[in-house]
């Protein structure tokens, strides 16, 4: 019966008759019991209810709506393997189905409130991938992983970038492109009118709209080097990312835990982890949470053996195995570069930071870590990798800019008292050949720090910093008057942008119940047109993070004080090194907060 429902609402456009297909199917729900096999049936046909009601009003949240019911429907008990494979399947048409409907709206602001309504499905990739994995299709995984990782980010650089080129070939293909995506985003909202005559007439133009925006869009693509204009990327793309060092995608489901290697040629090579599923990772994240909380209360004499325990875990269970792979299979040489892209609550997991913490077999010094082995990245997504590295064919002459704000106002955090001396250091070691300015105290206001962010090329910010869990783009930097937002940065355009250096607290962690979206200042900044950037994972003395920043500043500068040129891409290394410099001055939680992103 409520398949019929939605079959005629189809016909009719009438809102009680997919209104009644819901009930019906809701009151299925009620009556069963838990592990009936008809639950299925009920869970498939209400999916098909919300993805009936989406095609005619448009609304994201029917389009949430239908895949949480797949996923009920995959996972329910009763059903076979196979079956649930097949699912899985249809949620990659689900992921399909969303980015083209992302890719209509036109601004930052709806393609956020797109993504809050589709965070019901948000272990959709991941899901898809991990079944993409027990098929062998290793290629179809890292396609999934990407499409669905950083939504906000990757539709705004799929959208941005193409966009440029195609202004730059035919710009009059790019005004219709842009004017018809604007009128797209505004019929959707009359859709939705109780007035039935009109909101008729406004799903008839969306539908007339549509097809307008898929005439133009076909028409680009029919352009030479635009035949992928707007799609997802597809493996051999990503592969790219891995030109200069391969990539660890580790992705978290509740099928299985494991690791995707994109190695720099050839196809990509599949690492398990059969001792881990997502309940011990999420155990996992919740110890290494209060490990580090409990750390930071400790004297530098106390010894952090939960911390060490936890590092070793990491080591034994999830690193190990992948440098296995890297050192024996793919003969990658020490000290070379690796980029981590982890998903799910591994983007809660210090994984830079893995160690054995035990002596070598033959008695003749410690194992080494993973920062002994190699020097790590990470990366919010690949495609994110490609541009950076492309925009750097586009280098300006460098300039450097060091905004403090050690005195934030009333009520917005506690005086940073190291902050002028760690500038005064830093101005020191930043060669003179260098264009170097500093903006401090009653200067480093919100529209000053925009200002210098969008003119120098080299930005070292020292202040507070704070991620907003519940809305990740109000995550912030401190300035004198007005919070510098995540939101005030990604609607910059800033290409000719290369380093910044994020000396305040929480500035590459995310919101843990959108992890996939990897929404967070150092995340922002990349995304804005800064190609390397470094970061911290968690809350850091600002006295001692002077000791990391000049340890990095002497690796990464300090043979350009008899000539040379500012190189973004040395950060990783020089980060590397400066961890390995201050092991006797910066105690364990606090070193392991730095991270580096980009390239």
């Amino acid at each position: 019966m409520s398949s019929a429902f939605s079959s005629r609402f189809m016909q009719t456009r009438d809102n009680e008759d997919v209104e009644e297909a819901i009930t019906l199917c809701q009151e299925s729900l009620a009556a069963l019991s838990s592990l009936h096999p008809d639950r299925y049936f009920s869970y498939m046909r209400l999916q098909v209810a919300y993805v009936s009601r989406y095609q005619i009003l448009r609304d994201p949240v029917d389009l949430s709506l239908a895949v949480e019911n797949f996923r009920l429907a995959s996972r329910h008990p009763t059903q076979i393997f196979p079956e649930r494979i097949i699912n899985a399947i249809d949620w990659a048409r689900q992921v399909e189905l969303f980015d083209s409907h992302m890719m209509t709206q036109s601004s930052i602001i709806s393609r956020r409130e797109l993504a809050a309504a589709f965070r019901g499905a948000r272990s959709l990739p991941v899901d898809a991938a991990s079944c993409a994995i027990c098929r062998d299709n290793l290629r179809r995984a890292v396609e999934l992983v990407e499409q669905g990782r950083g939504q906000q980010w990757s539709l705004v650089l799929r959208l941005r970038t193409p966009l440029e080129d195609l202004k730059s070939r035919n710009p009059e293909l790019a005004r219709k492109f842009l004017n018809l995506s604007t009128h797209l985003s505004d019929a959707r909202g009359s859709i939705a009118r109780t007035n039935r005559a009109v909101a008729d007439q406004a799903a008839t133009e969306y539908r007339r709209l549509t097809k307008q925006w898929e005439a133009v869009v076909a028409e680009t693509r029919d352009l030479r080097a635009f035949s992928q204009f707007l799609l997802p990327p597809s493996c051999e793309d990503l592969q790219v990312a891995a030109r200069q060092g391969p990539i660890i995608i580790l992705i978290a489901s509740q099928n299985s835990c494991s690791a995707i290697i994109v190695p720099t040629s050839g196809g990509p090579h599949h690492v398990p982890f059969p001792s881990i599923a997502l309940a011990d990772l999420k155990i996992l994240k919740d110890r290494f949470a209060r490990a580090i909380r409990d750390a930071s209360r400790m004297s530098p004499a106390e010894s952090r053996t939960d911390l060490i325990v936890l590092l070793r875990i990491t080591w034994d269970e999830i690193m190990l195995p992948i440098v296995n792979l890297l050192e024996h299979v793919l003969k990658l040489k020490h000290r070379s570069r690796i980029r981590l892209c982890p998903t799910a609550d591994f983007t809660s997991i210090p994984l830079h930071a893995a160690h054995p913490f035990q002596t070598k077999a033959d008695c003749s010094g410690k194992e080494p870590c993973l920062e002994d082995i190699y020097i790590c990245s990470y990366m919010p997504t690949l495609s994110a990798l490609i541009r950076s590295r492309q925009w750097m064919k586009k280098r300006v002459p460098p300039s450097f800019v060091a905004i403090g704000q050690g005195q934030p106002g009333a009520g917005k955090g506690k005086a940073l008292l190291a902050i002028d001396s760690e500038l005064e250091l830093v101005r020191k070691l930043v060669p003179t050949t260098a264009n170097s300015t500093t903006i401090s105290g009653d200067a480093a206001t919100r529209a000053g720090a925009l200002s210098t962010l969008q003119q120098n090329t080299w930005v070292h910010l020292a202040c507070h910093g704070k991620q907003d869990s519940m809305q990740p783009d109000n995550s912030h930097f401190v300035m004198r008057d007005e919070h510098l937002t995540l939101l005030d940065i990604v609607e910059r355009d800033i290409p000719q942008a290369e380093f910044a250096f994020l000396s305040a607290c929480h500035t590459a962690i995310g919101d843990e119940k959108t992890s996939e979206e990897v929404v967070h200042l150092a995340a922002g900044l990349q995304f804005s047109g800064f190609k390397s950037v470094v970061g911290t994972l968690w809350e850091v003395d600002d006295a001692i993070a002077k000791h990391v920043v000049e340890a990095f500043y002497t690796h990464m500068l300090g043979d350009l004080k008899d000539g040379g040129v500012m190189d973004c891409t040395k950060a990783a290394w020089a980060l590397n090194c400066a961890m390995h410099a201050v092991k006797t001055k910066v105690l364990l939680e606090q070193r392991m907060a730095f991270v580096h992103i980009g390239v």
